[in-house]
């Protein structure tokens, strides 16, 4: 057995087994990996520490990084950076990492409790998620990661990383029934566009869910005319599977957000504003459905001309929602994360002439949620926030906007 450990502010350590067997597919968060996160909750237990969540974008990429050990016959530590490509558009503000080669799935936490600083790990109560990655190898018979979560945040708005190369993406809802995807280059560029999905009437409305189905992916709403919300299943390849109904009776709203967390669940769930102008929540499942009975969380929304989802604005590490009033004022709306919102804030005058605002979350790579607003003229125009619930700086990214029915 051998251990290392590595001084960052969360550590990453290392510890080796022993044994050979022949290379296999990795798997996460099912299986031998999810006996490893209840073995690893049992140990917080014991200790008095609260459990840590199961994350998918966690997961996603421990199991990355298992495949990676075993393939390359390598043992060392995933970096920072890498981690945060991966898991930062998820939430995650910090990581820390255990990994481990040769041991069974009854041994390796054992072993990683029987190390000090792997200990430190697994007990660590600033830690509030984990994925867990396995893999068998040649070179030993298993390769374990644990990656930490710290300060999970308000998911990200918008509609996500559709392409799978860890950037943001904008969905746009042509007339003629198609929904491309504007790949972000990660800059506050782009990097082509392609047909995500087809088939959609011009009077369908477009809402970007978030992980509404918990799979690590992000997912795409439609309402049609005839009330039906449907999913669109993120493939995380710059498609959407075919639409699934997932409620009826959506046809009276006059507005629909979704890919918030309302009630501090870590579910992201989706307001609507009804012809009263209450707003309405419906709590998701986190598993492609709703649960509960909607409730109403807010009044005196049917004056607004726009209202949008844009993850956490003002760096509290709890979602936001942002509305144009008639006037042509930009409000903040912090959630609490109990289901209501704190104080609202003006933080912008002079949008009245946009004729789109939405969030792609952070499209320019800083680390903050931004704000896309398309013009009269059909220019897109990218506000940069700087996390603090305000503005920096403004540039426009694309022109012939107008022609599409519907952008999240």
């Amino acid at each position: 057995m051998r251990a290392r450990t590595l001084s960052i502010l969360l550590p990453v350590i290392l510890i080796v087994g022993a044994g050979v067997a022949t290379a296999a597919p990795a798997h996460a968060a099912t299986g031998d990996a999810a006996k490893v996160f209840s073995q690893t909750n049992a140990q917080r237990a014991k200790a008095g520490v609260k459990p840590l969540i199961s994350d998918p974008a966690l997961d996603k990429a421990a199991a990355e990084w298992a495949r990676a050990l075993a393939r390359s016959c390598t043992f060392k530590h995933s970096t920072a950076t890498w981690r945060a490509q991966r898991v930062a558009k998820a939430g995650w503000s910090a990581t820390g990492e255990n990994i481990a080669a040769g041991y069974s799935v009854s041994a390796v936490v054992g072993a990683w409790m029987a190390s000090p600083g792997h200990k430190a790990n697994i007990l660590d109560k600033r830690y509030t998620g984990v994925g867990i990655g396995y893999a068998k190898g040649t070179c030993h018979s298993s390769y374990w990661v644990q990656i930490f979560g710290w300060t999970k945040t308000a998911a990200p708005a918008g509609a996500g990383d559709v392409s799978g190369d860890l950037n943001a993406d904008v969905v746009a809802q042509t007339s003629d029934g198609g929904v491309l995807v504007y790949r972000g280059n990660g800059k506050g560029g782009w990097n082509g566009s392609v047909t995500a999905s087809k088939g959609w009437a011009p009077d369908d409305k477009l809402v970007t869910l978030g992980d509404f189905t918990g799979d690590g992916i992000n997912d795409l709403g439609r309402v049609g005319k005839d009330g039906v919300f449907e999913l669109l299943k993120g493939t995380g390849a710059g498609k959407y599977a075919s639409p699934a109904a997932i409620g009826t009776g959506w046809g009276g709203y006059r507005r629909v957000i979704g890919g918030l967390d309302v009630d501090g669940d870590r579910r992201p769930d989706v307001l609507a504003v009804n012809s009263s102008g209450a707003l309405i929540l419906h709590r998701g499942s986190g598993s492609g459905t709703f649960t509960g009975k909607a409730r109403t969380v807010g009044k005196g929304w049917g004056s607004m001309t726009a209202i949008l989802y844009a993850g956490d604005f003002n760096g509290d590490t709890r979602g936001d929602l942002i509305a144009r009033k008639k006037d042509g004022t930009l409000w903040l709306y912090p959630t609490t994360g109990t289901g209501s919102f704190g104080t609202a804030k003006r933080i912008g005058t002079g949008w009245g002439s946009m004729t789109a605002v939405f969030s792609p979350g952070d499209f320019d790579g800083s680390g903050k949620p931004d704000v896309l607003a398309r013009r009269s003229d059909g220019k897109l125009v990218l506000y940069r926030g700087n996390g603090k619930g305000g503005w920096g700086t403004v540039s426009v990214i694309g022109s012939g906007w107008t022609k599409f029915v519907g952008i999240g």
